[in-house]
């Protein structure tokens, strides 16, 4: 199998563990007790941990190596999965999660871009985001079907064997061509305005994103199963949205593709926010998951095409801390109002994601102002 194969088939069988987690990690600790406050509690767990473990894993990325990280993290993931799944030690289990879910984040583009000339990443990243998120039209499916069977209690044990395939994947890799080199000061103002936008659409995201699903049943009273469907079919519009990033960048460049793509997506979010037709909404929540993922595979190129290669792991893994960070704490504000105020909570939580995530997408031409 090449290297290009290998690297999207790590792709799909991780990808459907983790979309299994995505969609149920909300109803699963619901289902063991948790009150709300207690839900944005772990999903701050689960992304926060990055702010602690970046620079750490930033130095310890280039004495292990991208491949070795890559078995560190998914052994950190399968041990965090399985307290989680069995509901002992639960928010150590999301610490552990929290933290791989960083170290793969940071390590594996890197590697990909390393063996991957140039001109091929926008093509693979897109492909690799358009397969991750079709992945999750059917980990989505699988997760409400199951939830409706046998009771949200188990479900996310469902994910274990995923990430354990993964394992022999990886196995067959290559080593990067360089080595990543420890995060240093020279570059921080140039990474920070790399960075700003991004992570004032994680501030917004933080607030709504985590609870989609739980603001969808109580809103419209769905079932396990329904929600399930939303968030299958949201994924296989997202993954269609992805293919065509490689055709649109070819016409607009990066940048202008990243803004039009997200511009587009801020009426949707509004129709999901304050509508009160269900076949709206649904429509709301495809379009606009779409149209603003599918800006991330572009990003990712970008970061590899302006920064050398040494850097590339560490800025990735600082980019997911930060986006950790602020999605962790948006996520505790958010648990903490919707714990006050109900249902209602999401007027507030809606309005605020939409003035974010507008101000992050007008500095994006600024960020990224010396190529278009």
């Amino acid at each position: 199998m090449s290297v290009y194969g290998r690297l999207l088939w790590i792709t799909a069988v991780w990808s459907f563990g983790a979309n299994l987690v995505f969609f149920f990690l909300n109803f699963h600790l619901e289902a063991l007790g948790f009150s709300r406050w207690g839900i944005g509690l772990a999903q701050a767990l689960l992304t926060g941990i990055g702010v602690v473990l970046a620079f750490p894993l930033a130095h310890l990325v280039p004495q292990l190596g991208y491949l070795h990280s890559l078995y560190l993290g998914l052994g950190f993931y399968l041990l965090g999965l399985l307290a989680v799944g069995l509901g002992v030690g639960v928010y150590p289990g999301l610490l552990f999660m929290g933290a791989a879910g960083l170290l793969v984040q940071g390590v594996a583009p890197a590697l990909a871009a390393s063996l991957l000339p140039e001109g091929q990443r926008v093509g693979f990243y897109s492909l690799q985001a358009a397969l991750s998120t079709a992945t999750g039209f059917m980990a989505s499916l699988l997760a409400g079907l199951l939830s409706d069977w046998m009771g949200p209690r188990f479900v996310l044990l469902w994910a274990w064997p995923f990430f354990l395939l993964s394992w022999p994947l990886v196995r067959g890799l290559p080593e990067a061509r360089g080595r990543a080199r420890p995060l240093g000061p020279i570059r921080f103002g140039l990474w920070l305005r790399y960075l700003l936008p991004q992570l004032l659409v994680a501030f917004g995201a933080g607030l709504v994103i985590p609870f989609l699903n739980l603001y969808l049943r109580a809103k419209f009273g769905l079932s396990y199963g329904a929600v399930g469907l939303l968030f299958a079919l949201s994924s296989l519009a997202t993954a269609l949205a992805m293919l065509l990033q490689p055709w649109l960048v070819a016409r607009l460049g990066k940048v202008r593709a990243i803004v039009l793509v997200q511009a587009l997506s801020l009426p949707f979010l509004a129709a999901l926010a304050w509508a009160h037709w269900l076949p709206l909404v649904a429509i709301a929540l495809l379009v606009r998951g779409a149209l603003m993922n599918a800006a991330t595979p572009v990003y990712t190129a970008l970061i590899t095409e302006r920064l050398p290669e040494g850097e590339w792991s560490g800025f990735l893994i600082l980019e997911g801390a930060l986006w950790s960070l602020l999605w962790a704490l948006a996520s505790l504000l958010s648990g903490s109002l919707q714990e006050a105020w109900g249902l209602a909570a999401f007027h507030f939580l809606f309005a605020t994601t939409l003035l974010l995530y507008a101000l992050g997408i007008a500095l994006w031409p600024w960020a990224f102002r010396e190529k278009a």
